[in-house]
């Protein structure tokens, strides 16, 4: 995989999943539906990033529909309230693509956090049936975007990897195992994506209760 694009890319786990993908020599397009913004957060993540950020090809940035054009993996890190209408918006581009959904179908209360019930059984589902021809995978659901940000520090995070296309899963694998720290599974197929997306509710709820930033791991694998 030579370059992935970002479409939400202004969101926190969209900046340090393009910080930890560049600094692994990845080509990143970072996407906003603000092409501005979509700049601003790339000039930021440059800065973290110091003299490994490129800004020579390796760090872009643009509206959501130029990203994607010619990138190798497409990663949606939108909100879930924005998802069917970035989709539908970016459909024609997504046809026959690899597209990787991060996004998680959640709400916040007065008790922490609270997953959404989704229609088609979850987020990456949702994409696959509004697109049935791209190439759906579902990961980075439960990845902290405040230890995505901590460059000098390598994960220390399993990442379930969720998808039909066996070839599309051992790209996803393949791209993330360049994480320093990272160990993407594959763990299933699509619709089981719905589980993964629900676990970060479950995180989350550890992090309000013991103020920290916990990560997810597979024993005995």
């Amino acid at each position: 995989m030579t370059s992935v694009a970002i479409v939400g890319g202004t969101g926190p786990l969209g900046r340090g999943v393009a910080a930890r993908l560049v600094r692994a020599g990845v080509t990143v397009r970072l996407g906003s539906r603000d092409p501005d913004r979509a700049r601003a957060a790339a000039d930021e993540v440059a800065g973290w990033l110091g003299d490994a950020s490129g800004h020579d090809g390796g760090l872009t940035a643009g509206g959501n529909a130029e990203v994607v054009v010619d990138a190798d993996v497409i990663l949606l890190a939108v909100p879930y309230g924005g998802l069917g209408a970035t989709v539908d918006q970016l459909a024609d581009a997504l046809d026959g693509r690899l597209v990787v959904s991060a996004v998680n179908p959640l709400t916040f209360d007065d008790r922490g956090p609270v997953p959404l019930a989704v229609e088609e059984g979850s987020a990456a589902e949702l994409v696959a049936a509004r697109v049935p021809s791209a190439r759906v995978v579902a990961a980075l659901h439960s990845v902290s975007s405040r230890e995505l940000k901590r460059l000098d520090e390598p994960l220390d995070d399993d990442v379930p990897v969720l998808g039909d296309d066996e070839e599309a899963v051992a790209a996803v694998v393949a791209l993330l195992e360049r994480i320093d720290g990272c160990r993407p599974v594959a763990a299933g197929p699509l619709r089981l994506a719905g589980v993964a997306e629900d676990l970060t509710c479950l995180l989350l709820s550890v992090n309000r209760r013991h103020r920290t930033h916990v990560g997810f791991r597979f024993t005995r694998l």
